[in-house]
């Protein structure tokens, strides 16, 4: 383990007063250096690889053959559409208010022949094209800290359940807010190998527009159920997670995830590492 990460460890464990959130400059990401540099972050090797590779393994095993699955900021729909790809009986649904992420995305299904996505420009704190009980499985992946207030990520979590059917499935997740601004900036140095500057910050605007893990907490109990429960990496919340228990074995997938996890970087590596200590330490297994 780095130094710098138990430096950063160190600063969460032991600061007093953390920063005050600061909502991102561009709350919907339009211009296109911004949507295209975030769009090859997740390319194989790339800043987001690793982390995708990680929450993409989590999501499989919440997703039975029928389902239909709802992706809500699903931005160029890089995570969606692995996900997608390791489940051709099920149906997906992404949701982004970006007309330019979806465009990207459209364009990403066409090049890969994906035939199980649809793309939807809605608001994720509204939803107000998908129907009531409409969905088997909600899931996002670092999107929620895109809100501008804690009223529309109530919303949110309150339309996550409006459309669920009855066996609710739910994978979400976001940044957690630290407690230390040098905290924030040791990470996005530490994810600067093969990321552009839009890249590392949007990273950091995102770390700083975070919301809390008992903001996180207190929603999931009041929307989601007794069976969706709140994970943080442990000592610091850097990634939360909120999951129900698992609906299917991934072990026919396993390989394919270890597989990807061989060709990343060592950086990359280093990532899926990390995310599995800490997020096993607060109490979530890894899937592969």
């Amino acid at each position: 383990m780095d130094t710098g990460l138990l430096r950063a460890i160190y600063r969460e464990i032991t600061t007093r007063q953390p920063f005050t959130r600061t909502p991102e400059p561009e709350l919907v990401m339009e211009s296109q250096p911004c949507v295209a540099s975030y769009a090859s972050s997740a390319g194989q090797g790339q800043a987001l690889s690793g982390t995708y590779l990680y929450h993409a393994a989590q999501m499989c095993a919440l997703i039975k053959p029928g389902d239909v699955v709802l992706d809500i900021g699903c931005g160029p729909a890089s995570l969606l559409l692995q996900v997608a790809r390791l489940n051709p009986r099920a149906e997906f649904v992404g949701v982004d208010l970006s007309k330019n992420m979806l465009d990207i995305a459209r364009d990403s299904i066409r090049q890969q022949g994906i035939d199980n996505v649809e793309l939807i420009e809605d608001d994720m704190s509204r939803l107000g094209r998908i129907g009531d009980r409409s969905v088997d499985v909600v899931i996002s992946s670092m999107a929620l800290h895109h809100l501008a207030s804690l009223e529309q990520l109530e919303s949110t979590f309150r339309n996550i359940a409006r459309v669920l059917r009855n066996d609710r499935a739910i994978y979400l997740n976001d940044f957690g807010r630290l407690k230390s601004t040098e905290s924030v900036d040791y990470f996005v140095q530490r994810a600067s190998d093969g990321a552009d500057q839009e890249t590392l910050l949007d990273y950091r605007n995102s770390l700083l527009a975070a919301f809390s893990l008992e903001e996180f907490q207190t929603l999931a109990a009041s929307y989601l159920g007794p069976c969706a429960r709140v994970y943080s990496t442990a000592l610091s919340p850097l990634m939360m997670v909120v999951r129900t228990p698992k609906r299917r074995c991934v072990k026919t997938m396993k390989p394919e995830f270890k597989r990807r996890y061989a060709a990343l970087p060592s950086s990359r590596k280093a990532d899926v590492q990390q995310l599995r200590l800490f997020l096993r330490l607060g109490g979530l297994a890894s899937a592969f």
